[in-house]
């Protein structure tokens, strides 16, 4: 089968990385043509990683890339695509008009990462989806709201969930001791890591509040905040923040690391501020590494997370009920050791790297033959 993997995202984020990842995953057994915007961050991070074969297409901005459409159609065309996979939503006319302009006629799989919240039944949208044969949403929430907000009987929906690899390594005692000393933290500190985006909505401010409050009850507790600034000064925002409240030296901050498994390690429990996510990829990225996890009760979190059994869910937005379930896990350490192994024999059978993507190619080689 020849799949086309279209995303002309300029970004490197978790949808990004997915396109390479679904590339990689499906190379062995398919011909795989990347289509991306040259000199994006996906393009070079192909560059250095792969030698799947790449297409260019200049991104332009627009209801109707009709001229883009028609390139990435002849590109269709030329290869032989039989299906078409996309990923970013802003991709989705491009991608409906190559069909509709194509010889070929590719069968157009999207995989939806991001949440839907409007109803989706004007002309436009009816068109655009008319052109989908299935739709691959990553959690069962939605693909509800898909439901609900893409009123089409003949729409295909189903849910995969992400899929993680296993930790490349588990540290010796010797070795997390030594990473824990080597991020300012000793062996009495209880330490939560959060690994996130540096922006707002991801809520690392709530850590540092609910910090504040394990500070007053004299509590040993600890963060390590990992993470790139999408707005550059949002760390300096949220380390006057931890000065304003008396934590700044409790707290260590952390560029993005390319192996977030290793330094989940040092840490006792992981928690996803986000308000709202739509999935939460580092929490089964915890949890396979053995880490008891914590995180809001919004989004996808909840099918991640089992309260009291796979994890601890926290109210969204509210600092206090995260302290509670900190202090839960600092004050349990059996329950806490418990709930981590139940958490890990979740993950490894539910959202197995390997797993997901044989589920995906079977998923795509079915579509291509309807």
């Amino acid at each position: 089968m020849n799949i086309l993997q279209l995303c002309l995202s300029s970004g490197l984020g978790g949808l990004e990385l997915y396109v390479f990842r679904a590339s990689d995953a499906l190379k062995d057994k398919h011909h795989v043509i990347a289509v991306l915007q040259p000199g994006s961050k996906l393009d070079d991070y192909f560059d250095d990683h792969s030698s799947i074969e790449r297409v260019h297409i200049e991104r332009k901005g627009g209801p109707l890339p009709l001229s883009n459409a028609r390139k990435l159609a002849r590109i269709i065309d030329d290869n032989e695509i039989d299906l078409v996979h996309m990923h970013w939503g802003k991709d989705h006319a491009l991608a409906a008009l190559a069909k509709a302009f194509s010889r070929r006629k590719p069968k157009l799989v999207y995989t939806r990462q991001m949440m839907i919240t409007r109803y989706k039944n004007d002309f436009y949208h009816r068109f655009l989806y008319s052109q989908l044969d299935l739709i691959i949403t990553i959690t069962r929430q939605l693909e509800q709201l898909y439901r609900k907000f893409v009123a089409d009987p003949k729409l295909q929906v189903r849910t995969l969930y992400y899929g993680v690899k296993p930790p490349h390594k588990i540290l010796s005692t010797p070795e997390r001791d030594a990473l824990r000393d080597d991020k300012r933290f000793s062996d009495n500190d209880f330490v939560v890591g959060l690994f996130g985006r540096l922006e707002d909505g991801k809520g690392q401010h709530l850590l540092i509040k609910a910090l504040s409050m394990t500070k007053k009850d004299g509590r040993p507790v600890k963060a390590l905040i990992v993470g790139h600034e999408m707005d550059a000064g949002y760390r300096t925002t949220l380390i006057k923040l931890a000065e304003s409240l008396g934590v700044v030296h409790d707290i260590t901050f952390n560029d993005f690391v390319d192996n977030p498994q290793q330094l989940m390690q040092i840490c006792d429990c992981l928690c996803l501020t986000t308000y709202e996510e739509t999935f939460g990829l580092v929490l089964p990225e915890a949890m396979r590494a053995g880490i008891a996890v914590i995180g809001s009760d919004k989004g996808g979190v909840p099918e991640i997370i089992d309260h009291q059994e796979s994890g601890l869910l926290f109210t969204s937005k509210d600092e206090t009920s995260l302290y509670q379930q900190i202090t839960y896990y600092l004050d349990n350490p059996e329950a806490r050791q418990m709930i981590a192994e139940k958490g890990k024999k979740k993950a490894d059978a539910m959202f197995d790297n390997d797993e997901h993507f044989k589920k995906l190619e079977m998923i795509l080689t079915d579509t291509a033959a309807l």
